[in-house]
């Protein structure tokens, strides 16, 4: 079991049950689990995440990354993931926590940061595990602390989450923070490209109509793209569908509702890739969440 005690207390003390926690803190979402959890869809939005005891495995495609008490991860873009809790048990449950990236912070960041002492590298990807520095260490460690105290939530915690944002831009994987903010010029191209596709899922797009917006020809984009997420344009696209569908159903809609709502216009066709993708019917999941 790997740990890091500190945070790990203070992620204890203030989430005490199983599952995600919505912190009074805008943007902080803590999260606990005691027991390991097999490889499932989930979908992560662009943020800093950070685990205390336990670890996880994201799978992609033919990718995948790892976050641990040593490593925390950073994802720029919204994500349809698998994923997998490890070394959790009731004595030593897994204990995490995430950020959610504010755009509007970065850039205010990158514009005070023109002239940066250390440029970051150019690693070209999306999401990336990498070092928990100590700096960034006492700046988490902080943060989760101001909870306990109104004053300081209200006070610290803005700054405090300036600084952790700035630790990382500093740091050798800035530059995927950096994809958050798509206009950014030192943005990866294809980082815009998701945020677009995450915008109009739900709508009718083809491979031409995302290469016209993202300025390639298709042939360009698709090899691109499936660089960058081992995925084609429209792979990610179903996939993006499938899983935002999965969580619709995890909330209680009717399958031929969530389908029209993900863009499918045939319920059938929906319920073939559902389960194709997934293993198990979307009524099979539907009847699970309502009991």
């Amino acid at each position: 079991m790997r740990y890091n005690s500190e945070l790990a207390e203070t992620i204890a003390h203030l989430c005490k049950t199983d599952g995600l926690m919505e912190s009074p803190i805008p943007g902080l979402k803590l999260f606990r689990s005691e027991i390991s959890v097999p490889r499932a869809p989930a979908m992560y939005a662009p943020a800093i995440c950070v685990v205390a005891q336990g670890y996880k495995q994201l799978y992609f495609g033919e990718y995948s990354r790892r976050y641990d008490p040593d490593n925390y991860l950073i994802n720029s873009v919204p994500m349809p993931f698998e994923v997998e809790v490890r070394d959790a048990s009731p004595e030593s449950p897994y204990l995490g926590f995430a950020i959610e990236i504010d755009s509007y912070l970065i850039s205010q960041l990158l514009i005070d940061m023109e002239h940066p002492n250390s440029p970051p590298e150019k690693t070209g990807e999306i999401i990336v595990s990498t070092k928990v520095t100590e700096d960034l260490q006492r700046c988490f460690l902080r943060l989760l602390r101001c909870i306990d105290n109104e004053m300081d939530m209200k006070v610290l915690a803005p700054a405090l989450k300036r600084e952790i944002f700035y630790e990382v831009l500093k740091g050798p994987h800035g530059d995927v923070l950096r994809n958050c903010v798509a206009n950014h010029s030192g943005a990866n191209r294809i980082a815009p490209v998701v945020h677009y596709i995450e915008e109009n899922f739900h709508t009718p797009l083809d491979v031409d109509m995302i290469a016209s917006y993202a300025g390639m020809s298709p042939s360009t984009l698709h090899d691109h793209f499936k660089q960058v997420t081992s995925m084609s344009p429209m792979q990610f696209v179903k996939s993006l569908r499938l899983h935002k569908a999965h969580s619709l159903l995890l909330s209680g809609n009717q399958a031929s509702e969530a389908s029209y709502q993900v863009g499918y216009n045939s319920p059938s066709q929906f319920s073939r890739e559902f389960k194709r993708f997934f293993g198990e019917s979307p009524r099979v999941i539907q009847a699970a969440a309502t009991g």
